[in-house]
């Protein structure tokens, strides 16, 4: 039996839209391919090269400075108990890995193409490096904190450092994510600031700073500040706002104390937000404002 003619693809005469179509589609594999190689390549040098750099300036400025290192606590607290959360603000993001190297600490990349430059940087610094998702809001918070908390139970000697406004803000006030961590593994809280009298501020929404060589360099501890396991949703809130504000006054008293003279609130802070902190009352406060008493062992 004969079979019926095949029908042939439609194709369209030369020079016409669906002939333009066809060859455009001829090319667009091979374009993308190019691309993706050359991404990749650029990824791989930035990679190997600006983690370098930036170890390099972060030496020279550490080597021409004055540095005043007042982190006894935080010290203490990972001799003792082998673990904490230290609280920061995402506007000293910049020297973190590099002030905090000889913590030798633990923390969370994204498994994004910058992921990978940062997290070769932090290694440089000393750090463990676990990966993470790289999706933004609300969906990457739901798998990051369980895996920061599952990290920090199942690990020796876990040392967090978390920028608390971040990553995208509101700057200056204090999310509740580190509170989270702490609570799940009986961790201790600090509050930390990283404060320089000469620095480039860029007009992000967290004002990052970089500081500058010869320079003096302020870098100061308070806590520990303890979480009861089962605090209740409102008293967790309570202790949020208290800690969003125990760091808003020593990020002040930092930068009073590196400036060499009182301040003003800097810029960013709260509208109205005054001080409580008198001048001779930093690094005496950790017993006062202990939420429950020192943990045992």
């Amino acid at each position: 039996m004969a079979q019926p003619p095949q029908r042939a693809l439609p194709e369209g005469p030369e020079g016409s839209a669906l002939d333009d179509a066809a060859e455009e589609n001829r090319h667009l594999r091979p374009s993308r391919r190019a691309k993706k190689a050359l991404s990749g390549a650029l990824i791989t040098l930035a990679a190997r090269t600006l983690p370098h750099i930036y170890m390099a300036y972060c030496w020279l400025v550490w080597k021409t400075s004055r540095i005043e290192w007042e982190m006894g606590p935080l010290e203490a607290s990972a001799e003792r108990h082998g673990k904490f959360v230290a609280m920061l603000w995402h506007q000293e993001v910049f020297t973190v890995a590099y002030a905090f190297r000889s913590f030798r600490g633990h923390t969370l990349a994204s498994v994004s193409d910058f992921g990978r430059i940062i997290t070769r940087m932090l290694e440089l610094c000393n750090f463990t490096v676990f990966r993470g998702g790289s999706s933004l809001g609300r969906k990457r918070r739901r798998r990051v904190l369980p895996a920061m908390i599952q990290h920090m139970q199942s690990t020796p000697r876990v040392l967090y450092g978390i920028t608390v406004d971040g990553s995208y803000g509101p700057a200056f006030q204090l999310k509740p994510g580190a509170l989270t961590i702490a609570q799940a593994c009986g961790a201790p809280l600090f509050v930390t600031r990283t404060s320089y009298r000469r620095y480039l501020e860029f007009p992000t929404w967290d004002r990052t700073r970089i500081p500058l060589p010869f320079n003096r360099i302020h870098l100061r501890s308070v806590g520990p500040y303890w979480l009861a396991p089962d605090a209740s949703a409102a008293e967790l809130e309570a202790t949020r706002a208290h800690l969003e504000q125990e760091l808003l006054d020593l990020c002040h008293r930092c930068e009073t104390l590196v400036a060499g003279q009182e301040l003003p609130a800097p810029v960013g802070f709260p509208p109205g937000w005054t001080p409580r902190w008198a001048p001779g009352q930093l690094g005496l406060r950790r017993r006062e404002h202990d939420l429950r008493p020192e943990a045992k062992g």
